[in-house]
């Protein structure tokens, strides 16, 4: 028994005619005819006279009919509680983004985001990878911004940009070729890095494959690490989004590996089978297109965290 064969029983016992009973559920008689006979055949019994001209129903059909009327009634309740619902849950958006995207990819959007979502209670949470990823499996944040995880069955992962690693080299360590710069050939232990092992040092630990690097100065402050680097105390890894943002004199000092560019992938994440899926798919696009005047890369070498 299902609701359209139910809507099928009361436009027929309206109109007492097969055809303009078809006509109104905008369907062919034979299926009408078929899809109601299938539903007195599964009940036992005949809702419908069919030598009366005009139809009639049947005195178990009448009692029937009635009962199918409150179950249409109640079923259009449950289908605007549901609408509703989904419309009081959406208005409560909570997502996180990692701490090295806090910067340079969150200004790029986050006005956009409170304007077109005025409605919403938006909150944002700023974290490790590896914390907002708890909070996303208990259900504290509806979806986070990161570099993309490993796989899990119960979350969808939506990629949306690749980032490059550069390298600031201060004039007093060029002192080898820089139009091809490969990760094997730099000194690490001039190579300046975040004290804590956030999701970018990581990254730079897999880039260079060693643990071994100028820990003397202890920050995990990028900007700082950068402006030491122009002054020459050792060279720093940088993300491209982060480069974006610099002065030409200070872009003058910054370098990119040979390609494959070495790069980070950004990535949306979120549960399986979310109830606020589609709010979260409209933020990805808004996201998408707030990234449309930043240069984008092809031939890269994505570095897993």
């Amino acid at each position: 028994m299902t609701i359209t064969q139910l809507n099928y029983i009361l436009a027929l016992d309206k109109s007492k005619n097969f055809t303009k009973a078809a006509k109104a559920c905008k369907i062919s008689q034979p299926s009408l005819s078929t899809q109601i006979q299938k539903l007195e055949e599964e009940l036992g019994v005949e809702i419908f006279d069919r030598t009366k001209k005009p139809i009639k129903s049947t005195e178990i059909g009448k009692i029937l009919i009635n009962q199918f009327k409150v179950i249409i009634d109640e079923s259009s309740n449950v289908s605007e509680l549901i609408i509703k619902s989904k419309e009081k849950i959406n208005k409560n958006i909570k997502f996180g983004i990692s701490y090295t995207l806090e910067a340079t990819l969150l200004p790029l959007f986050y006005e956009s985001l409170i304007s077109k979502f005025n409605n919403s209670n938006i909150k944002l949470t700023i974290n490790s990878k590896d914390k907002l990823l708890k909070k996303l499996n208990n259900n504290e944040i509806d979806f986070i911004i990161t570099t993309t995880p490993r796989l899990k069955k119960e979350l969808k992962v939506i990629p949306f940009y690749y980032e490059p690693l550069m390298i600031v080299i201060p004039k007093k360590l060029q002192n080898f070729d820089l139009k091809i710069i490969e990760p094997n050939k730099i000194n690490t232990n001039e190579i300046l890095v975040p004290k804590k092992n956030n999701d970018l040092k990581k990254s730079i630990i897999k880039l260079f494959n060693t643990k071994k690097f100028n820990t003397k100065i202890k920050t995990d402050n990028l900007e700082t690490l950068l402006n030491l680097s122009l002054n020459g105390a050792g060279m720093s890894v940088l993300p491209y989004l982060f480069f974006e943002g610099l002065r030409d004199e200070k872009k003058s000092l910054v370098f990119n590996f040979s390609n494959p560019l070495p790069s980070r992938e950004i990535s949306i994440v979120f549960k399986k089978n979310s109830l606020k899926e589609d709010s979260i798919l409209n933020i990805f696009q808004l996201i998408k297109k707030s990234l449309k005047h930043i240069r984008t890369f092809s031939d890269v070498k994505i570095i897993e965290d």
